[in-house]
């Protein structure tokens, strides 16, 4: 096993595997509304983690299948969703012949990826012709990390994984995955804050009730919708 598949068993192991919190079910909404998937159509969720995406897509009428680089993930996921081929493997090798999937989805986790542009060229390479994609990072120049970048010299990190993360611009994400057989058919920034640590309730709550006012490229992440180029 690798040493970023041990940091992911405990970074899961230090989670409690409890039900989906509504406001993340938020989020894979959001997701697959994006999308506009077909019900009985294929879904793959790369880096799946625990499942929550999943199973949101399975009662949405899709048939779908994970991979993650965390036996304990991988683990939960298969708990959670006995008849979906969940496997544990890398994003930049994804155990799928070319073109097994109308849909593929990455969401929050292409950052953390140790070869990102590997991890989107397996995107492009399993999506079908007509497939769509969407991609969901965190955006460098979110404001938030602009604040703490000026006020404490700190570098941007989300969700305690800084042992492996990368982050980027909306120009820099497209570049990224345009440069490795996707098109980025559309972009859209998410704001919805909820579990940071690094601020208080009333600063989570002024920050989602004043987002509509942030400027694009200042979003806290983007969700890139793709196709194969």
């Amino acid at each position: 096993m690798s040493k970023l598949a041990r940091d992911y068993d405990a970074w899961h192991q230090s989670r409690d595997p409890g039900p989906s919190d509504p406001r993340e079910l938020r989020l894979c909404d959001w997701v697959l509304d994006l999308l506009e998937p077909e019900r009985g159509r294929s879904l793959l969720d790369v880096a799946c983690g625990t499942g929550t995406f999943l199973s949101r897509a399975h009662e949405r009428g899709l048939e779908v299948a994970g991979v993650d680089i965390s036996p304990v993930a991988v683990g939960r996921a298969r708990e959670r969703l006995p008849g979906a081929d969940i496997r544990e493997a890398p994003g930049e090798g994804l155990p799928f012949a070319d073109e097994s999937f109308d849909y593929v989805t990455c969401l929050g986790s292409l950052e953390h990826f140790p070869d990102p542009e590997a991890g989107a060229r397996e995107i492009a390479r399993v999506l079908r012709p007509e497939g769509r994609g969407v991609v969901y990072v965190p955006n460098l120049y979110f404001l938030g990390h602009v604040w703490f970048g000026i006020r404490h010299g700190i570098q941007p990190s989300e969700g305690e994984q800084h042992f492996s993360e990368r982050f980027l611009t909306s120009q820099g994400w497209i570049a990224l995955l345009e440069g490795q057989g996707l098109r980025v058919a559309n972009w859209v920034p998410w704001n919805f804050i909820w579990a940071t640590p690094k601020v208080g309730r009333l600063t989570i709550s002024l920050w989602n009730k004043l987002s509509p006012l942030v400027p694009r490229n200042a979003a806290y992440s983007f969700a890139f919708v793709c196709r194969r180029a």
